[in-house]
C-alpha cells in the first residue's frame, strides 16, 4: 500500500488492460455469473466470476461530487447473476451492457488486478480487482487523466479492425508528483561561503536544474515550493506538497560546519523525536489523513499508524537509493543517511528527505556547487535516484 503520498498511484498497465477488438471477440465473450465486493474503507476487493477469462478495462471517474470505478467488459453480466449487496468502499453499483459502474464512498485506486484461472476449489474464472484508499487530490488527478481514454473506449467503432496492441498506444501513464523544496530564500539566506556564495541561491539553481531534468523524462509532474528569491514558511512548504498530492518531497539545502575540512553530501529522514511531533503538527496545520468520516476511533488509529509507517519506510528507501547516486556526483559524508527533527519532514503521508548537497564552509564544495557543471552533476544524481525509486514502485505494482 502506498500513501502520500502513499499513497499510492494506479499503473495504467493494471487499470487499462488492452482488450481484443470488440466485434471480433464478442461472440466468444463470457458472461459474468457473480459480482462480490468486500473489504472496508481502506481496502476493498471486487471479484467477478465467469465461465471464461474476462477481458476488461478500468477507469476512474470523478464527476458532480461522485467518485466511481468504471469497469468495461468484453461481454455482459448474466441476467441471473448473483449480486449480493456490496461492502467495503462501494455502496452500490450499476450494471449496464458491457459495463459495471461502482460508486465509491471514499477515493480509491486500483492497487492490483488479477485474472485467476479455475482451480480445484473454484471452477470458474475470476477477475480480482483490489482497491486501496488514496487522497482525494490523487484520485481526481488520475480520473482526469483517465477521462480521454474512457471516451475513446466508449466509441469502439473508431478501433474496428485495428490490432488490440495498438489500441491505447498513445495513452500516457499516470505521472508521479515530485515536489522540490529549495531551502531558505528571501530574508533567510542560509549558510554563506568564504567568497559570499549564499545557500539560498545555490540550492535554487540546483533545484531548477533538477526540475528541468525530471520534466525532460515526461514521467513526472514537478512542483517547486519556490522558484525565485522569496521566503516560504516551513508549514506552507509541507502544505503545498500535500495539496499537490506529492508522491515524493525533496528539500534541497547546503550545509555549514565549524571545521572547514568537512565536505560532502548528507541525506536526512525523520528522527524518532520528529516522529513524536507528527500527530500534533498535523493537527495544528490541518493535515488530515484520508480516513473516512465515521470510522471508529480504534480503526482510525490503526489506519493512521499504517499510513505513517509506510511514509517512514518509503522515505528511508529513497534515502538509501539517493546516497550512492550522490556519491557519483561528489563526496558524501560518513554515515551519510542521518535522522533529524526537521519540520519539512513532518508530513504524515508524504515520503520526504532533506538533502544537504555539500558544505559552504569547505572551499572544494563551494567551487563544485558554484559551477554549473558541479550543480548539474548533483541534480543528475538526485534525478537518477528518483527514477530508480519509482522504477521499484512500478515493479512492485507489476509483481502484485
Amino acid at each position: 500500500m502506498f500513501y502520500g503520498s502513499m499513497v499510492i498511484t494506479v499503473l495504467r498497465c493494471l487499470s487499462v488492460c488492452l482488450v481484443a477488438v470488440l466485434c471480433a471477440v464478442s461472440a466468444r465473450a463470457g458472461e459474468v455469473s457473480e459480482i462480490v465486493v468486500t473489504g472496508d474503507s481502506a481496502y476493498t476487493r471486487i471479484v467477478l466470476s465467469s465461465d471464461t477469462k474476462l477481458d476488461y478495462a478500468s477507469f476512474l471517474v470523478s464527476r458532480e461530487g461522485q467518485r466511481q470505478l468504471d469497469l468495461k467488459l468484453v461481454g455482459n453480466v448474466a441476467p441471473d447473476a448473483k449480486t449480493p449487496p456490496p461492502g467495503g468502499a462501494v455502496d452500490y453499483y450499476e450494471i449496464n451492457r458491457g459495463e459495471v459502474l461502482f460508486n465509491l464512498t471514499t477515493p480509491m485506486m486500483v492497487s492490483r488486478a488479477l485474472n485467476l484461472s479455475p482451480t480445484t476449489v473454484e471452477s470458474r474464472h475470476r477477475l480480482v480487482i483490489d482497491l486501496v484508499r488514496v487522497a482525494p487530490v490523487r484520485f481526481d488527478r488520475a480520473a482526469a487523466q483517465d477521462a480521454e481514454d474512457r471516451r475513446a473506449y466508449s466509441a469502439p467503432s473508431a478501433y474496428a479492425g485495428q490490432d488490440s496492441g495498438n489500441r491505447f498506444a498513445g495513452a500516457r501513464p499516470d505521472k508521479y508528483v515530485v515536489v522540490i523544496d529549495p531551502g531558505h530564500g528571501g530574508r533567510d539566506p542560509g549558510a554563506s561561503s568564504h567568497n559570499q556564495k549564499r545557500e539560498k541561491d545555490i540550492v535554487l539553481a540546483t533545484s531548477l536544474m533538477l526540475k528541468s531534468l525530471l520534466e525532460d523524462t515526461g514521467r513526472y509532474e514537478i512542483h517547486l515550493t519556490r522558484d525565485s528569491d522569496v521566503y516560504v514558511d516551513h508549514e506552507d512548504r509541507v502544505s503545498m506538497a500535500r495539496d499537490w498530492g506529492a508522491d515524493l518531497f525533496i528539500s534541497v539545502h547546503a550545509d555549514a560546519a565549524g571545521n572547514s575540512s568537512v565536505s560532502g553530501a548528507t541525506v536526512y529522514t525523520l528522527s524518532a523525536r520528529g516522529e513524536r511531533r507528527v500527530d500534533g503538527t498535523a493537527k495544528t496545520n490541518g493535515w488530515d489523513l484520508p480516513i473516512e468520516t465515521g470510522t471508529t476511533t480504534e480503526v482510525s488509529g490503526i489506519l493512521a499508524d499504517l499510513i505513517k509507517r509506510e511514509t517512514k519506510s518509503n522515505s528511508s528507501i529513497f534515502a538509501e537509493m539517493l546516497i550512492p547516486e550522490l556519491a557519483k556526483a561528489g563526496p558524501i559524508v560518513r554515515n551519510s543517511h542521518r535522522r533529524e527533527n526537521f519540520f519539512v519532514l513532518l508530513a504524515p503521508d508524504v515520503p520526504a528527505v532533506l538533502v544537504e548537497i555539500g558544505f559552504l564552509t569547505n572551499r572544494t564544495d563551494v567551487q563544485r556547487l558554484s559551477s554549473e557543471r558541479g550543480r548539474r552533476k548533483t541534480a543528475e544524481g538526485i534525478a537518477r535516484a528518483i527514477n530508480n525509486y519509482f522504477d521499484k514502485r512500478d515493479l512492485l505494482y507489476a509483481a502484485n
